[in-house]
């Protein structure tokens, strides 16, 4: 007859794996999302963008776009008024990535891309250059951003 390799571990390991699991895995994903943070240049942005407070304006949710070489796939929101862009990740991808607002004056270099079956809008940020943002094209010709389009 075999031993039962369950009757030899301990009941504290048992309790303790799915623990280990629930304190390690958002110390991770905390981790990760620092980086990204850091890599795409949205800490960059941050410094000067940063933005407390969501402003009124129209809402854009689900909004395809990177910051740098990072995408952030479908997860962004974005809210456009006269005055500029309030751009944040949703949620789980918040950590490190407080929001950002861009005045509309601040974009340069703005040019249509497509990628794949997506169409967006690149541009460059700042002056001097702060980092480099793409977002859905639908974000820029539906609001304010239309102005700054090449035609």
């Amino acid at each position: 007859m075999e031993p039962n390799p369950s009757q030899d571990m301990p009941v504290w390991v048992v309790i303790l794996i799915p623990f280990a699991f629930l304190i390690m895995f958002p110390l991770i994903w905390c981790f990760v999302m620092w980086i990204n943070s850091m890599v795409s240049g949205w800490g960059l942005l941050v410094r000067r963008y940063r933005a407390d407070e969501v402003p009124t304006g129209q809402v854009w949710n689900s909004v395809h776009g990177s910051v740098g070489l990072v995408s952030y796939r479908g997860v962004l929101t974005c809210v456009t008024n006269p005055e500029g862009i309030y751009i944040r990740p949703g949620m789980l991808f918040r950590f490190a990535h407080p929001g950002l607002f861009i005045p509309w004056s601040e974009f340069s270099r703005v040019r249509r891309r497509n990628i794949l079956w997506l169409r967006m809008v690149a541009a460059r940020v700042g002056d001097p250059r702060a980092g480099s943002l793409s977002l859905d094209a639908k974000v820029f010709e539906g609001s304010e951003g239309k102005n700054l389009l090449p035609q």
